[in-house]
């Protein structure tokens, strides 16, 4: 066989990919996959085709992911085994039921379903009153409106330490994927911060000292005061099928069980105005949830007040901030 035609072979290009990703040499690999490195040698050059119980103990060793698992099994010529269906299938009823609770119990604080490169598939309705329209938003008006000039960047004290972290998160997800997608996002997101001093965290221009919480999330400025947040993330960690795998649930908190003087914590706000001579208090705006049924539940109090308040300043900045790019494309 010709050095061309070895060096040919869809499979073991894909697999020197993947090896060369994780650093792992032909024969870290074969030792950890139960096979011998002249046997990787001969399936990266395409002088032997691996039958599907190797692809997948290749694969584990790599940690490849599942929608990746199916093109290396494709590659080889074999039946891809992760089923691939629509997040609103009705395969995946049980998946959404598990998202609409988890949005729903959340309340009153947001929580934003995504998945892989930054598509904001769902929020509940404190995330859609904190951050209006992100659900609406393609990856790259997401990537665009957080890590440029603009409303977000004005709401959030601690914004270069956020970007810093985003920055870390995609460059992660890319290093797990290998994703040309998320490459071009994690491109475009450099470019946007390529002037920022990102190397270190810094305290904010307000005395907000980010470096003191043990993970780097938004403190807000509204109306004059701070907010202060705290996130975790939900997965599907045993996913076998490709969108259940890229799935992640971004739970926001605040920082401590009984929150402080309303000049640092979530009770900022305190209570609703009534109507001028309603006697009615105003109503959110409805969440942006699944569309087959919707995530329930109305924030409570002081929260949805926060959260509205801060929805309110950030939706009238990108309204400016959208007038200024039109304007700017058409001179």
């Amino acid at each position: 066989m010709s050095t061309t035609t070895a060096m040919s072979s869809p499979f073991g290009r894909r697999l020197r990919y993947w090896r060369g990703l994780r650093g792992l040499s032909q024969l870290d690999l074969a030792a950890a996959a139960g096979t011998t490195s002249r046997h990787v040698s001969f399936i990266e050059t395409g002088r032997s085709r691996p039958g599907a119980d190797l692809v997948t103990r290749l694969a584990d060793v790599l940690a490849v992911p599942v929608r990746e698992r199916n093109d290396l099994l494709a590659a080889a010529g074999l039946t891809p085994t992760g089923p691939v269906h629509p997040l609103d299938s009705p395969a995946l009823q049980p998946v959404r039921d598990v998202l609409e609770r988890v949005l729903r119990q959340h309340e009153p604080f947001p929580a934003w379903v995504i998945g892989r490169g930054l598509r904001f598939l769902a929020a509940n309705r404190g995330a859609e009153i904190l951050f209006p329209g992100v659900t609406a938003m393609s990856p790259e008006q997401v990537v665009d409106l957080w890590f440029g000039a603009g409303p977000y960047r004005e709401q959030v004290v601690n914004w270069a330490d956020v970007v810093r972290s985003t920055l870390i998160t995609l460059r992660r997800e890319l290093l797990v994927t290998g994703d040309g997608e998320v490459a071009a996002l994690l491109h475009r997101a450099e470019e946007l911060t390529r002037d920022l001093p990102l190397q270190e965290l810094k305290s904010g221009d307000d005395g907000v000292d980010s470096a003191a919480m043990p993970v780097a999330c938004p403190i807000l400025r509204v109306n004059g005061q701070l907010v202060r947040t705290i996130s975790t993330v939900m997965r599907f960690d045993h996913a076998t099928e490709v969108t259940t795998s890229e799935l992640r649930v971004e739970l926001m908190f605040p920082p401590t069980k009984r929150p402080r003087p309303p000049s640092a914590d979530w009770s900022a706000a305190t209570h609703q105005k009534p109507e001028p001579g309603t006697g009615a208090h105003r109503s959110a705006s409805p969440e942006r949830a699944f569309p087959a049924t919707g995530a329930q539940g109305a924030p409570k109090g002081g929260v949805l007040l926060v959260c509205r308040a801060i929805g309110l300043a950030v939706a009238r900045r990108i309204r400016l901030w959208r007038v200024v790019l039109v304007r700017g494309s058409a001179q």
